[in-house]
């Protein structure tokens, strides 16, 4: 069994959402600074935004997460990071960008290769990942809000010695 989550629509859209309103603000305050017409400012501010959400919405949906019946697999931008169920060792609600909700589950050890979402290979994955811990957790509310009752609920159930309510 394999299956590929990819994020959320709605995280996707929030992830560009937010910086194309400051790319909008930021555009009118200079557009008005500048004494640039109306109608230009509002044509600019609109096609900026849009290119810039667009752009965001795909670079956030290319990321991904294969669940096997041995672990997880979070493809990101410029690594991946490879799980077992074996090493679940809990569930801690988070909030992205201090509003959305996911569920970020964490794991005793991960196996971090350097790839991005492409497949080409890196030189190194950025000294960060290790130093955040994003090496063995899985942002899984991401890909799923619903996961503890479909089958990454399921296999965490099967495959650890806890299940998939802790927290």
């Amino acid at each position: 069994m394999q299956i590929i989550y990819r994020p959320r629509w709605s995280l996707a859209f929030f992830s560009g959402g937010v910086g194309a309103i400051v790319i909008a603000v930021v555009y009118c305050v200079l557009a008005i600074a500048l004494g640039l017409p109306a109608n230009l400012t509002a044509g600019v501010t609109v096609a900026a935004s849009v290119v810039y959400l667009l752009f965001i919405v795909m670079k956030v949906r290319r990321r991904s997460l294969t669940v096997t019946e041995e672990g997880m697999i979070a493809q990101r931008d410029t690594f991946k990071v490879a799980v077992n169920w074996s090493d679940f060792v809990d569930v801690q609600p988070k909030r992205i960008g201090g509003l959305y909700p996911v569920d970020v589950m964490t794991f005793s050890v991960g196996a971090v290769e350097p790839v991005d979402v492409r497949g080409r290979r890196r030189k190194t994955v950025p000294p960060k990942v290790h130093t955040i811990g994003a090496d063995r957790r899985i942002q899984v509310g991401v890909y799923a809000s619903d996961w503890r009752t479909g089958p990454i609920g399921e296999l965490v159930s099967r495959h650890s010695s806890q299940g998939p309510g802790v927290e």
